[in-house]
């Protein structure tokens, strides 16, 4: 889940009905952007118009909503690769179906402002946008508290289970953090980087190792050697030993 405020929504919309090419998500596959799609909208959309009018639908106060108030719970669903390829297109759609269904029950279908689905990257995932009203007010941390948060972990796997998924609880009691996609992509890239070039060292020093011991198998000691020559002149023989080191003639 991700808290999306006036400034933010923009810059999702851009994202989630790919209004602009992304500068920063190289896994955007222009050519399967057509398998996109949207349960609550049939086109695109203003996401700041959309929310202002299902927080005005609803409000009871007169109060104004403040500049800086989260206006959207954003809930992203997905799973792993593996996850999907065991998946047929209906049963992927089905998963996706069945978990806005649960979400809109659960916060009513009135307060989702989009529930776009993926289908253009490396792992299919469903963006559900949440406006947090309740009781005629715009109140995100008592919609989303740490309560709400452990309800989702636990029930979201149990309830697909049940409908035939293959979906597994997250680790109880994790440490881990969560992390943006844009810097998660980033750290997973330096790791690979980091990698190659440790790769390449190795693979040089490999290579140096190996030209070493092909020039000290090619080189072949040189020895000085005479030889001695018998040359006929017609009248005696005589007998041609080379030279010394010094360059002299040597009998």
């Amino acid at each position: 889940m991700q808290k999306m405020k006036s400034h933010d929504l923009k810059g999702i919309q851009f994202h989630n009905q790919r209004e602009r090419e992304s500068k920063t998500n190289s896994d955007i596959d222009k050519e399967r952007s057509h398998e996109n799609y949207d349960f609550v909208n049939d086109e695109n959309i203003d996401y700041n118009e959309r929310v202002k009018e299902i927080i005005e639908s609803q409000k009871t106060g007169s109060r104004k909503t403040r500049k800086d108030a989260v206006l959207v719970n954003e809930l992203l669903v997905t799973s792993d690769r593996d996850f999907f390829e065991r998946l047929d297109p209906v049963e992927q759609k089905r998963f996706f179906e069945e978990s806005f269904k649960l979400f809109s029950e659960r916060y009513g279908e009135q307060n989702i402002a989009y529930a776009t689905v993926h289908n253009d990257e490396k792992t299919p995932h469903l963006h559900i946008g949440v406006v947090p009203m309740r009781d005629g007010k715009l109140q995100g941390k008592n919609v989303f508290n740490r309560a709400e948060l452990l309800w989702m972990q636990d029930k979201f796997p149990e309830h697909m289970q049940k409908l035939g998924f293959d979906l597994e609880r997250g680790e109880k009691g994790s440490d881990r953090q969560h992390i943006e996609t844009t810097k998660y992509k980033k750290q997973t890239l330096e790791k690979e980087i980091d990698f190659l070039e440790k790769n390449i060292v190795t693979k040089k020093d490999e290579l140096t190792a190996f030209i070493g011991k092909v020039e000290s198998d090619l080189t072949v000691p040189a020895k000085r050697q005479t030889k001695n020559v018998e040359v006929s002149t017609g009248k005696k023989k005589f007998i041609w030993q080379g030279k010394n080191k010094n360059g002299k003639k040597t009998n």
